[in-house]
């Protein structure tokens, strides 16, 4: 039997965020790019592999950019 509609949203949900944070993204710097993904709710995990950074590092480049 298929999943139902409740249990397929969280997935499609999931997928929209990552579809929105790729956008968001896109023509801007590394330090930006955190930036955008940290207002967009994501945690350092997230970000951190976004951007192609450890998640201590992608946090670390946060606060000296808002510093």
């Amino acid at each position: 039997m298929g999943e139902t509609e409740r249990e397929l949203l969280p997935a499609i949900n999931g997928k929209l965020d990552r579809l929105i944070a790729v956008v968001a993204m896109q023509g801007r710097s590394q330090d930006e790019q955190i930036r955008v993904l940290r207002n967009l709710g994501f945690d350092w995990d997230s970000v951190g592999g976004f951007v192609g950074l450890k998640p201590a590092a992608a946090r670390m480049r946060h606060r000296r950019s808002t510093s």
